[in-house]
């Protein structure tokens, strides 16, 4: 059975599949966030274009709601590649890694979310839910992202286990 082929066509038993990987995904994105968050604050450290992160600094709000849109359409279109034909992966695989870098450049440049109160001192529960929602947003793309690897690993093991069962003809 192909996970991936069972994303287009459910039966029950890979209804089941795709739930007990959601499932793992979740619990190894609860497990991995932390790391996730340590690896981002590395990348912050990375020497930045001073006239995008003054571009950025100028509308601050924008920035961090902008940075919901990047975060949001990678696992958008890491879901969108996996029901597509192999022909398409490579492309797909690009668009990804072209997002993850947009993603990336735009959370280096624009200003430290933490600074949203002083920035706002008026709206302490708007800076509240920006903090929460960022929390959410990397961990439903870390879950996203490990239930893409996961379902690509059991997809090869599938095609692997097809290949070794097929009787070779002379």
């Amino acid at each position: 059975m192909h996970v991936l082929h069972s994303l287009s066509h459910p039966s029950r038993r890979s209804k089941n599949l795709l739930r007990a990987l959601a499932l793992a995904s979740l619990a190894v994105a609860g497990f991995a966030l932390p790391f996730v968050w340590d690896v981002l604050a590395a990348i912050n450290e990375l020497p930045k274009m001073a006239w995008l992160q003054s571009l950025l600094a100028q509308v601050p709000l924008l920035s961090w709601l902008m940075m919901f849109v990047w975060g949001a359409a990678i696992p958008v279109v890491l879901i969108m590649c996996m029901q597509v034909s192999p022909a398409h992966r490579l492309r797909n695989a690009a668009m990804v890694l072209a997002l993850m870098l947009v993603a990336v450049t735009w959370y280096v440049h624009m200003p430290a979310s933490s600074r949203c109160m002083a920035i706002y001192p008026h709206t302490t529960w708007a800076c509240d839910v920006l903090q929460w929602g960022y929390s959410l947003s990397l961990g439903i793309a870390t879950a996203t992202y490990v239930f893409t690897m996961l379902a690509m690993g059991f997809s090869a093991l599938g095609l692997l286990a097809e290949n070794l069962g097929d009787p070779v003809q002379a």
